[in-house]
């Protein structure tokens, strides 16, 4: 991974500067010359808008009852009077760049989380039974198929575009993230939600 190009994405998306990012890593792709990844320049995931929403609400009637079993039905009604609700959601999509044949995202709720650290991420008490596939960026996917299975790293300037192409992705999913969740009211959307890919850290906090 570019880890230098990863560290400054890492901190635009902090701020949410989600678009500066992108700009960011769009410019850095077009300065390699052109390879299969670059197909990924200006495309997003928007169109699974209506599917994302529905997967979260879903999840999020689902864990909720999971987490009123949790902690025992009536000491939730009897107890503070406080609705009974996940404090924290976090996505992750599935090892995408060496699982090309399909992509995919994950949901997981916790009790607690943290701003300043990520080992809550490890305590999760439910997560989806049903992932959500990824689609739209299956040109995309083959490239990575076709490197890895032809094994090009050592063809010029593959790796390069390989590097910010893996980096685009996970911010494109997280455009994705931020405007389902734009002008929603609901009160999934209340809860904050946490974004990335497996094994990465350049996590964004959506809400």
């Amino acid at each position: 991974m570019n880890f230098e190009l990863a560290d400054k994405l890492t901190e635009l998306i902090e701020v949410k500067k989600l678009d500066e990012a992108i700009e960011l890593a769009e410019e850095e792709l077009n300065k390699i010359p052109e390879t299969d990844f670059h197909k990924i320049i200006g495309k997003n995931l928007k169109h699974l808008k209506l599917d994302l929403k529905k997967h979260i609400a879903d999840f999020d009637q689902s864990t909720t009852n999971e987490l009123r079993k949790k902690q025992g039905f009536f000491k939730s009604i009897l107890g503070s009077g406080k609705k009974v609700k996940p404090l924290a959601f976090y996505c992750e999509m599935n090892g995408f760049t060496i699982n090309y044949d399909r992509w995919y995202i994950d949901l997981f709720s916790f009790e607690n989380y943290s701003l300043t650290d990520w080992d809550w991420l490890s305590d999760f008490y439910d997560s989806t039974v049903n992932d959500l596939t990824i689609t739209g960026f299956e040109d995309i996917q083959k490239a990575f198929e076709k490197v890895h299975e032809n094994k090009m790293f050592e063809e010029p300037h593959i790796d390069q575009a390989y590097e910010v192409c893996e980096l685009l992705v996970i911010l494109r999913l997280q455009e994705l993230f931020r405007e389902t969740y734009k002008d929603e009211e609901s009160e999934w959307s209340k809860i904050p939600m946490f974004v990335t890919a497996h094994d990465y850290e350049m996590i964004y906090k959506v809400n």
